[in-house]
């Protein structure tokens, strides 16, 4: 996996083991390589990113920071827990306002990316139910790490 310009910090420091968690689908996304995927993903969909602030606490690091998503104002945070290699091995990344969220789950879901997932992963506003997404989380639920 090669790093690429305008990747975030953490990309470089992947654990083999890392998992991706967040407000955006349900479920987690396991390896560097998925995550990498899916975060690079994530970042193209942002306009105007600017941090706000980043705290380093014991073996996490936590970024808040705001963009604009398909014309919505998103404001992020971000938390990475470090292994006591250094690596980052867990991600959560939680997005607000809900319109926001949906609105990055859903062009998740009609990404490239999202198009080789399953369709329960992301919101989809149409030809989904809340069982579907129920269900899809109960079999692929959180990593609880």
């Amino acid at each position: 996996m090669s790093i690429e310009v305008g990747d975030p910090w953490f990309l470089q420091n992947l654990a083999t083991d890392v998992v991706l968690e967040g407000v955006v689908m349900n479920g987690s996304v396991r390896g560097p390589e998925r995550v990498t995927e899916q975060i690079r993903t994530v970042v193209g969909l942002y306009r105007d990113y600017t941090l706000l602030w980043s705290a380093d606490l014991d073996d996490r690091r936590v970024q808040e920071y705001t963009a604009v998503v398909d014309g919505r104002p998103v404001t992020g945070v971000g938390t990475f827990h470090l292994n006591p290699e250094g690596q980052v091995d867990h991600i959560v990344v939680n997005h607000r306002p809900l319109s926001a969220a949906l609105t990055v789950s859903r062009l998740l879901g009609e990404s490239p990316l999202g198009q080789h997932r399953d369709p329960n992963e992301f919101y989809r506003p149409t030809g989904q139910s809340y069982e579907d997404l129920v269900a899809y989380a109960a079999t692929h639920g959180s990593a609880n790490v």
